[in-house]
């Protein structure tokens, strides 16, 4: 027989008779899982790389691989300088120890194959040190202290980590690194002083703890929040932060000759509990160098000049004028504050998303304030937001590029908004819900953006404002509202977009060149609301009346139409105007990006341009034996050389019927006339050429040769 065979034949009964082999495998006595330092002094594994030198100091002889367990007090573990790599678990758990040191390592990964562990754990542990150890990638907290006090962590380096304390007192966090890494306080009186953090922050939820002379930078979160009572932040330097330093409206928190720079956001209080809320931050505290004033229960006095940020708590008959206010979460902020003026003001990239009553200025509880002639630029919230706030006012300002919203109105009764200018806010006015007797009075609205204004609330007056340029003029959610005499102009969406909106009266609005004026929530069709005011006050002018109703006429010289305008069956403007209420300016895209205007109080109707026969036309249409009268602006790169106008066939003559000014770029032609309905002309000697199929060839030439090219190239590839 074959000696392999023979060989083979022994080995399976080898096997067959020793099943323990294959399936009874027994575990290897001693736990290779992790590393023990046991509370007689042994070490075990005898195999770990640690020596024991004396009764009370255990060295690293080499790099570790598993968890360590401390259970034994008073020793010194210390690396020598080499590395604790802890996949499966914790890298040292000294709970329960004290008057542990640990020091001189590199603890790396821990918990990488499992789904949390910490670098170093300390749990009801007292009076240890964490001294020189690098702790890096830790699938957890780089240090993990609970219910323990009195230990000491310093000069040591965390990166994508952290420390975090819950339940803890009397620690001494210092002179520590900290990359990618943050503090987590949740106890009470510990001290963390002295650290450097890049890409590192501080939370502060507990009570009596002390946060001093830290140096902070670069992180995408806050450098510093302070979420509890009753802590002392002194003296911390925060840099190129997205945050710089964010106060939670908790009570007793004393700050002092902190420093913000740089930062997207400088310094801000959040909104919880402010009404109740007393914290001591002076002046010595500063964003850009410049002095935050938060003043407690101040009263008849001026902030200085020279404000970084304003927060007014509890005072009364405060002057803000005259201040730069940049890159904070608010810019002024009133919390319970009343009879203070808020005027001439910049106030620019302030607020963020993320929180909540952030943006330029922010009233929170507050009364009789006066918010007039400021800039409000560019905020990333809210321009100016009222909350649960009366009677107050904000004229003569302009909002300019607000991310979110010009003006936002929250459960705050009676205010008045007016004169005010937004331009380029994504929303304008918002009077939200629970909010009554405001007046929105005599502002510029102009979009882009969402909607102009949106009624949420009851009881508004909307009168007098230009609503221009916006997806919808007006959105409107409620009832029992007024919107009177506003010019509602080239909304390209719709003038007024209603859902679920019933009792409101709209008169005397001048719906002009929307793309649709009035539009429903497909639900609130058979909601009814009063679109005019009877007769002889008559109801809305309409663009495109004419055009829709070609056969109606004045009603017995009254400036009103014999039609109604139907909008729903159970909304009609019974009678609509012939005229705007007042003067409107419109555009005409005629040729190109070449435009003209006509600002008139008269009904433009029928505009059309005829470039082979050099020619404006309109019709104008008013109340029979009335004035009217158009200015009308002609590019002179459209039309030039002599004019030549006429009405209804008839030719004008200048000086006598009409005047033509030139202002170097426009021909500007004044009309007056007595209303019927006119049909107006306006030749000219000269017109913009017409692109003619000769000025097209050497396009034409041009394209060919690219052809060609482009052919020979394919085919080259060939």
């Amino acid at each position: 027989m074959n000696k392999a065979i023979i060989l083979a034949v022994f080995l399976l009964l080898i096997l067959m008779n020793t099943p323990c082999l294959l399936f009874n495998i027994q575990k290897v006595k001693g736990n290779t899982a992790k590393i023990y330092i046991r509370a007689d002094g042994s070490i075990d594994p005898l195999t770990a790389n640690i020596t024991r030198q004396d009764d009370a100091i255990y060295v690293f002889t080499d790099n570790n691989y598993y968890p360590i367990a401390v259970e034994r007090d008073n020793i010194t573990l210390d690396g020598d300088g080499f590395t604790l790599q802890a996949l499966n678990g914790t890298g040292i758990d000294i709970s329960g120890r004290s008057n542990v040191t640990i020091k001189n390592m590199k603890i790396e990964r821990c918990g990488q194959q499992v789904s949390v562990a910490n670098g170093i754990y300390l749990d009801y542990s007292f009076d240890n040190v964490i001294f020189n150890v690098s702790i890096i990638n830790t699938r957890g907290t780089a240090i993990g202290l609970s219910y323990s006090s009195g230990n000491r962590i310093h000069h040591n380096f965390l990166k994508n980590n952290g420390i975090h304390l819950y339940q803890t007192t009397n620690n001494k966090i210092h002179n520590n690194t900290f990359v990618k890494s943050i503090i987590e306080l949740k106890g009470d009186r510990d001290r963390v002083y002295y650290n450097n953090f890049t890409e590192g922050e501080i939370n502060i939820y507990g009570e009596y703890n002390h946060v001093y002379e830290n140096f902070i930078t670069k992180n995408r979160m806050e450098g510093i929040y302070v979420g509890g009572n009753f802590n002392n932040v002194t003296a911390n330097n925060i840099t190129e932060c997205e945050y710089g330093l964010l106060l939670r409206g908790h009570h007793g928190n004393l700050l002092r000759e902190n420093k913000m720079v740089g930062n997207t956001i400088n310094f801000g209080l959040l909104n919880e509990g402010e009404t109740e809320a007393y914290n001591d931050v002076d002046a010595s505290n500063t964003v850009d160098g410049k002095p935050i004033y938060f003043w407690n229960n101040i009263k008849h006095t001026t902030v200085p000049l020279d404000a970084g940020a304003v927060i007014l708590r509890e005072c009364a008959n405060i002057t803000v004028r005259d201040l730069y206010l940049e890159r904070n979460l608010q810019g002024i902020l009133l919390v319970s504050s009343h009879n203070c003026t808020i005027s001439n003001n910049t106030i620019t990239e302030n607020g963020d998303s993320t929180y909540p009553l952030s943006g330029g200025i922010k009233l929170l509880q507050s009364s009789n304030i006066d918010i007039s002639g400021n800039n409000i630029t560019n905020n990333n919230e809210a321009g100016i937001e009222l909350v649960e706030s009366w009677s107050n006012t904000i004229s003569e300002n302009l909002l300019l590029k607000n991310k979110v919203i010009g003006v936002d109105i929250l459960e705050s009764n009676y205010t008045v908004v007016s004169g005010n200018n937004f331009l380029n806010n994504l929303r304008g006015i918002r009077v939200f819900s629970l909010a009554y007797y405001s007046t929105i009075n005599g502002n510029n609205i102009l979009g882009p953006g969402i909607y102009g204004i949106e009624l949420s609330a009851t009881l508004a007056n909307v009168t007098d404002n230009n609503i221009v340029y916006y997806s919808h003029g007006i959105d409107i959610y409620s009832k029992f509202n007024k919107i009177v005499g506003n010019n509602i102009m080239e909304n390209y969406g719709t003038g007024v977009y209603i859902s679920h909106a019933e009792n409101n009266t709209f008169y005397h609005n001048n719906f002009v060149d929307n793309v649709k004026h009035v539009s429903w929530e497909y639900y609130s069709a058979g909601y009814a609301n009063s679109w005019d005011d009877g007769y002889p006050n008559g109801g809305n002018y309409w663009s495109g009346y004419e055009d829709r109703y070609s056969n109606a006429t004045e009603i017995d010289k009254s400036g009103i139409w014999d039609t109604p305008y139907v909008i729903t069956d159970v909304n009609i403007d019974n009678y609509p105007l012939m005229t705007p209420t007042k003067s409107i300016t419109r555009k005409f895209a005629v040729y190109s990006n070449l435009e003209v205007e006509i600002c008139s109080n008269s009904s433009i109707s029928y505009f059309q341009f005829d470039l082979n026969l050099r020619q404006i036309s309109f019709n104008v249409t008013g109340p029979t034996e009335t004035v009217g009268f158009f200015n009308l602006s002609i590019p002179s790169n459209l039309l030039w050389g002599d004019f030549f106008l006429y009405i209804d066939g008839l030719l004008l003559v200048e000086n006598v019927d009409y005047t033509e000014t030139y202002n170097g770029t426009h021909y500007i032609f004044y009309v007056t006339y007595v209303h019927s309905t006119h049909k107006f002309e306006v030749e000219a000697t000269e017109v913009i050429p017409e692109l003619s199929p000769l000025s097209i060839l050497p396009v034409i030439a041009v394209l060919s040769i690219l052809t060609v090219a482009l052919v020979k190239k394919k085919s080259f590839r060939k």
